[in-house]
């Protein structure tokens, strides 16, 4: 198991590296020795990141690139309070200790994940490349009235670069171990006085992280993906303007991989990525999008309208359990697709002391799945075969903002949703089939979820802030019909958070601390629960609205310009997420038990550098560690969590561009220390052990960038 590491060995190897490397930079220090402000579009507008109020974290494309975020899994060690890890291909937000087990095609995340102001339903989808980004937005706490239903643990925002009235261009080639290779460029190119456009492609390929003792032409793990994104901007007036975006990828490999929990227990480095999976893997996934938004400035504000349509296919195969000498040993294959299309029409307003922005949201997804667990134990077959699961949202929102005194604000919004949900479908059993059972179910409700606040600038550069919200994610069904589960159906969840903060600049513009504490009501918690059919007396494991928690914290997050070259970023969090009531079976009570990777503590610390040389050339890099705290992960069947001990990660890097700026070439190291970390947990059952995901290992490499213009 991970070594339990304490913040004192933290420190000291940070210290160590910073002697060895000199010190370095996720992206150049601030201009003229002082932070610059940051504008954001977190609440549907544009305005200045200190002057949002709401627990608000931005991470721009530089940094990114500089972290080796290639995915939303990677902001697990950029953002505060936040675990992102990959589960069988879909990918699991939690935020604060708030997250969403069910990731099948009747599930909901409890996140928002959205490009370009466009949700992406289905949690497969979250996890496509990251590329050409202007700027990643996390948003912590419930989203209720913006960004509607699915955010109770809040939003990430992807925002990508747009077309630019100039010509510029870059590519990108990297070279690194577990035969990493990478490619990314970019052109972008005012075309007349109307329109300009962008293209963007990325291409990854890496080797398995987790080892195949099969000789395996792929190890799990892999990763075999190519992106593009093609934007066309068109500026008819000052006034009016259009945005076109098209976009594609294609992932293939081996595909995620897991490893025996009893094999992370007892071994340690590398034998502990190592696997005997029954078969094969095969990762053969697609996806498509497409969107249009307008803009219009009209005399009584901005309109925005925004249509978007998008494709999600799956073709997978994937091992269960281990190989076992002499037993044909199971796996599955899925087959589906989701489709998905969404309009809002927004209109933000300014008049006198008020400010507001209302809107109209309607959203539509239609999945089909076809999921085979072949040679499983005494039945040989099992087959998920539904089609289709329906979902429908109606939405009307507003939100008003009342400036009562200078620099003083009074805020209130509320959001209306109408939601439906039907699936139709089949479980069979055997081959031939001996068992069938078929699965129809829909839910339909509404729900009003909703904000207010007030904010007060305590000086020109420091805002206090308290906030009330609430959210909701949606409820469902579980297999069967009416008349053969009495368990059907669950309602939403509910959480309703009470935060206050600050923001504030100091020192000449020099320290930026973003602090706030919060505390959550969370009830009507989502979870399987075994529990006995009143007909038969048999177990059944069914997700019933069977929880109640309770999640209080403290999160601290700032920069420091320590001088026109160098910047200290920290961060550190406090978070206490348990159940108030909660029994997996009948025999187990969780009242008092930790949520889910709810870690009581991380703390963030990365010092940046830049030196110019007497040439005109500069050397630049960052040097880094992010610690967290044990935490918990849940296997609701058997009623038992698993821990995964205090760990923290480091990373490293260095760049060199010539006088020119034409180039750069970027050396790196990332998680220097080579720690296994447990991300997901998938629990024994049918005679299969428990297996674990595990972050990445040791990765290190060199990238080299050109430019053009």
């Amino acid at each position: 198991m991970p070594d339990h590491t304490s913040f004192k060995k933290t420190a000291i190897t940070t210290a160590v590296l910073l002697a060895q490397a000199g010190g370095a930079a996720a992206q150049a220090p601030s201009t003229n020795g002082q932070i610059q402000e940051v504008i954001v579009t977190a609440q549907r507008v544009a305005q200045p990141a200190s002057k949002t109020p709401i627990a608000l974290s931005v991470v721009s494309g530089d940094e990114l690139k500089a972290a080796g975020a290639v995915n939303a899994s990677n902001l697990t060690e950029l953002v505060p309070n936040v675990q992102i890890s990959n589960n069988g291909g879909a990918t699991v937000i939690s935020i604060r200790g708030v997250s969403s087990a069910d990731t099948t095609e009747k599930g909901d995340p409890s996140a928002a994940f959205n490009i370009d102001g466009v949700n992406l339903a289905r949690p497969q989808s979250a996890g496509l490349a990251f590329y050409d980004l202007e700027r990643v937005e996390v948003l912590r706490g419930p989203q209720g009235t913006l960004y509607g239903r699915n955010a109770t643990a809040g939003a990430i925002n992807l925002i990508t670069n747009k077309p630019a009235d100039k010509f510029e261009s870059s590519a990108a080639i990297e070279l690194g171990n577990y035969a990493d290779r990478k490619f990314d460029g970019m052109v972008n190119s005012k075309v007349n006085s109307v329109l300009a456009i962008r293209a963007a492609v990325a291409k990854s390929q890496h080797d398995g992280y987790i080892r195949s003792t099969q000789h395996f032409a792929h190890d799990y793990d892999d990763d075999d993906s190519l992106s593009g994104r093609l934007q066309a901007s068109l500026k008819f007036t000052p006034d009016l303007a259009l945005l076109l975006s098209a976009d594609a990828s294609t992932l293939k490999g081996a595909g995620p991989g897991t490893v025996l929990y009893d094999t992370v227990l007892h071994r340690t480095g590398s034998a502990q990525r190592t696997d005997t999976p029954s078969v094969p893997g095969t990762y053969n996934n697609r996806a498509r999008g497409t969107s249009a938004e307008l803009k219009a400035n009209l005399a009584v504000g901005e309109l925005t309208y925004q249509v978007a349509h998008r494709n999600y296919d799956r073709d997978e195969i994937a091992p269960i359990g281990e190989e076992v000498a002499g037993v044909v040993s199971a796996d599955s294959t899925t087959v589906g697709s989701y489709t998905q299309t969404s309009h809002e029409l927004r209109l933000a307003s300014a008049f006198g002391a008020w400010k507001t922005i209302g809107g109209l949201y309607l959203f539509k997804e239609r999945s089909a799945i076809d999921a085979r667990l072949r040679h499983f134990p005494d039945v040989g077959l099992l087959v998920f075969a539904q089609d289709p699961t329906i979902s429908k949202s109606r939405a009307a929102f507003g939100e008003a903002t009342l400036s009562i005194a200078p620099g003083l604000h009074v805020m209130a919004g509320l959001r209306r949703t109408f939601d439906d949900k039907s699936r139709l479908g089949q479980t069979i059993i055997g081959d031939p089939p001996f068992y069938s059972s078929t699965n129809d179910a829909s839910v339909s409700y509404a729900q009003t979820t909703g904000r207010v606040g007030i904010d007060y600038l305590l000086a020109k550069d420091t805002m206090l802030y308290t906030t009330l919200s609430t959210g909701y994610k949606a409820g469902g069904f579980n297999d069967g019909t009416t008349a053969t589960n009495p368990y059907l159906q669950y309602d939403p969840e509910h959480l309703t958070a009470l935060e206050a903060g600050i923001k504030g600049r100091f020192l000449n513009n020099r320290l930026q601390v973003n602090a706030n504490i919060f505390a959550y009501d969370y009830k009507d918690l989502q979870l399987t629960t075994v529990i006995n059919d009143p007909l038969t007396g048999a177990p059944l494991s069914q997700t019933l609205n069977a929880a109640k928690a309770s999640v209080t914290g403290a999160e601290l997050e700032g920069k420091f310009v320590v001088s026109e070259s160098g910047r200290l970023n920290f961060s550190a969090t406090y978070l206490d997420a348990h159940f108030k009531n909660y029994m997996p079976n009948a025999t187990s009570n969780w009242a008092g038990l930790r949520l889910a990777k709810s870690p009581k503590a991380t703390l963030g610390l990365s010092y940046s550098h830049q030196l110019y040389l007497e040439s005109g050339a500069s050397l630049s890099g960052t040097i880094g560690t992010h610690y967290s705290s044990s935490y918990v992960l849940n296997d609701y069947v058997n009623a038992e969590q698993i821990t995964q001990p205090a760990y923290h990660l480091s990373d490293a890097n260095l760049s060199y561009a010539p006088a020119s700026d034409k180039w750069m070439l970027q050396a790196y190291v990332r998680n220097i220390t080579n720690k296994t970390v447990i991300t997901d947990y998938a629990a024994a059952s049918s005679g299969y052990a428990a297996t674990v995901s595990l972050a990445a290992p040791r990765t290190a490499g060199v990238r080299l960038t050109a430019y053009f213009q």
